[in-house]
């Protein structure tokens, strides 16, 4: 271990003892010169250590609220944290680093989860996590995205795009993007796993206003290149606790004389709402539309066969 290293941390601890230290003192204390003595605090403040100068003092303090002890966090702290850890694993290697570079400057013990939760061990795919990072990166400076995009029917049929990332959502453990799509003039939504190709250009595009509740509950029931369609569904009265959770826009709610609750609402595309239906099954019926009926009894159908 070098001397300045020593050095360095001996300032952390003078200072995190609320101790008073000045340029001066810190000359005369290492033997050091004036010059010397501020690049130590500057090297400090560089580290991400959050050193101020207190007038009232004549002191170098931490900010207010930090300290090198350990944190005090309650219980439910810590299980958010861990859960966040937990989370960010899921995101590549470079993420996690990030976060760990935090549980280092926070001083936390641990920020693992407790032995009694157990969290999936699905990672992002490679493809997945480098689309994640180049359209989070332009949606930050505003750049448009060129890609090519393999839909979801069709066979996969694969075009090409430019868009204008605004958001980055998850559902049904799947990433999409809100995105305004150039070749069709409107708002669509791009599953990550489907770009090929992405390619930040050196054009701009005017950032969107901060998205609203509704907006973001659209978004999650869209699917590109679809039309919007309206979804009639009737639940046995056994689901209502579990519907209250969700709420499409535009949703109305109806109690049937027999118990069971009836909503409606338009979407567009429907292969969201399979797979959030597939959860109540047997105990929802599917009155509109028909495609959505007919799709998820073949697949049901096809999968007794296998079973």
């Amino acid at each position: 271990m070098s001397y300045k290293f020593e050095s360095m941390m001996k300032i952390l601890n003078m200072i995190n003892a609320k101790d008073v230290v000045t340029r001066d003192s810190l000359a005369k204390d290492f033997r050091v010169t004036i010059r010397t003595a501020d690049r130590y605090i500057s090297t400090l403040r560089s580290a991400g250590f959050p050193i101020t100068y207190n007038d009232e003092r004549g002191s170098y303090v931490f900010e207010e609220g930090y300290s090198l002890s350990k944190a005090a966090f309650t219980g439910e702290e810590m299980l958010a944290l861990g859960l966040a850890r937990s989370l960010a694993s899921k995101f590549g290697p470079r993420t996690g680093k990030v976060l760990e570079s935090i549980e280092r400057k926070m001083s936390v013990c641990s920020m693992s989860l407790p032995t009694h939760i157990v969290f999936s061990d699905d990672k992002m795919p490679p493809l997945v996590e480098e689309n994640f990072r180049k359209l989070n990166q332009a949606i930050l400076s505003h750049q448009q995205v060129e890609m090519t995009y393999a839909t979801a029917y069709r066979d996969g049929e694969r075009a090409e795009r430019t868009i204008d990332p605004h958001y980055l959502l998850f559902q049904e453990g799947l990433w999409y993007c809100r995105a305004y799509c150039r070749l069709k003039k409107e708002p669509r939504l791009f599953a990550l796993d489907r770009m090929e190709d992405v390619n930040l250009l050196d054009k701009n595009f005017l950032p969107k206003p901060e998205i609203t509740p509704d907006e973001m509950k659209e978004a999650f029931g869209a699917v590109v290149g679809c039309d919007p369609v309206k979804v009639v569904l009737r639940f046995d009265k056994c689901c209502k606790p579990y519907l209250k959770r969700y709420h499409f826009p535009g949703q109305k709610e109806t109690a049937l004389p027999d118990g069971k609750i009836e909503i409606s609402f338009k979407t567009t595309g429907i292969i969201g709402v399979k797979h959030w239906l597939y959860r109540f099954i047997p105990n929802v019926e599917i009155v509109a539309p028909k495609e959505l009926k007919e799709e998820m009894k073949q697949e049901l159908l096809d999968g007794a066969g296998k079973i």
